[in-house]
């Protein structure tokens, strides 16, 4: 029996689904870090070579592998792109399809090829389809110029209303105290030494963006107007690519951090976008299975 493969990678670690010839599941796992934007190549390589390993030994060899797709961030870069490919026709597959993570998101929620995808992580973009396959996307252009409304924008607009309130620029927030105390520091010097540190990640400056839901629940005014502000340039991102594919009517599914976590931001954009709004119940695996069977 043939049996097909979705892989989803993130930048901490990966998940995998192995489907029959039916399409019923019957093997889910989990792997290492599989972010084009974050790996290095031979590290990309090894964490996609011990998935592929265990799919092998539960669901027999390579040859009867009737589809592979694999999903995520960075990896459609040209260069990484035929990296991969050259790897994974070493490893003898040939029939595969390497995706975006948005992509493989999409697939998830929606399985019949039309709606609207709106990401919130560490970065953010909208990526909508329909069934005629016409696409658009907006946002996603990376943290130095875009992505607003995610996880490391949050961050910033955090750290910024610290800074001015401490000199007086800004109202005083409770945020101050939650960002002292998750980052273990005591004043805004060493704030300011910790945002310009060369370890300090976007991963670890987007990582702030948490104490955004324990300030709201304060009924901190500054923390509702960043919210507010948040779920403005995200419903921006939603309507512009709702406009351009004449999508009004398509329910939005929301994806990352940002809109799995924070109640209060999800709850603003329902209001934005005339409440068509949901979170996918399924990991990006599934999707990634979809478009893997949809290749066999």
């Amino acid at each position: 029996m043939g049996y097909y493969v979705g892989i989803d990678g993130g930048g901490t670690g990966s998940r995998f689904s192995i489907a029959g010839d039916d399409g019923v599941v019957f093997h889910t796992g989990a792997g290492g870090a599989l972010n084009g934007n974050g790996l290095s190549i031979e590290g990309l390589k090894e964490n996609l070579g011990a998935v592929i390993d265990e799919c092998i030994s539960v669901a027999g060899p390579v040859s009867d592998c009737a589809g592979l797709a694999i999903g995520a961030a960075g990896i459609t870069n040209a260069k990484l792109k035929g990296e991969i490919s050259a790897f994974l026709s070493e490893r003898g597959f040939t029939d595969f399809g390497i995706y975006g993570d948005y992509e493989t998101a999409f697939a998830t929620a929606f399985p019949e090829g039309e709606g609207v995808l709106l990401i919130s992580g560490t970065g953010s973009m909208c990526y909508g389809r329909t069934r005629g396959g016409l696409s658009a996307r907006s946002g996603g252009y990376g943290h130095l110029i875009d992505d607003k409304g995610s996880a490391y924008d949050i961050a910033v607009q955090i750290m910024s209303a610290i800074v001015q309130a401490e000199d007086g620029r800004g109202e005083g927030t409770c945020l101050k105290d939650l960002v002292f105390e998750k980052l273990g520091i005591s004043d805004v010097g060493e704030l300011v030494g910790f945002v310009y540190a060369e370890d300090t990640s976007k991963g670890k400056i987007a990582a702030l963006a948490q104490v955004l839901s324990d300030a709201l629940e304060k009924d901190d005014a500054c923390s509702i107007s960043i919210a507010e502000n948040v779920a403005k340039e995200l419903s921006a991102l939603v309507k512009a690519v709702k406009t351009r594919l004449n999508l009004g009517d398509a329910p939005v599914a929301l994806w990352g951090s940002v809109l799995q976590n924070n109640e209060y931001i999800r709850g603003l954009l329902s209001k934005n976008l005339g409440g068509s709004t949901f979170l996918p119940d399924k990991d990006a695996s599934v999707g990634a299975l979809r478009l893997a069977m949809k290749r066999g």
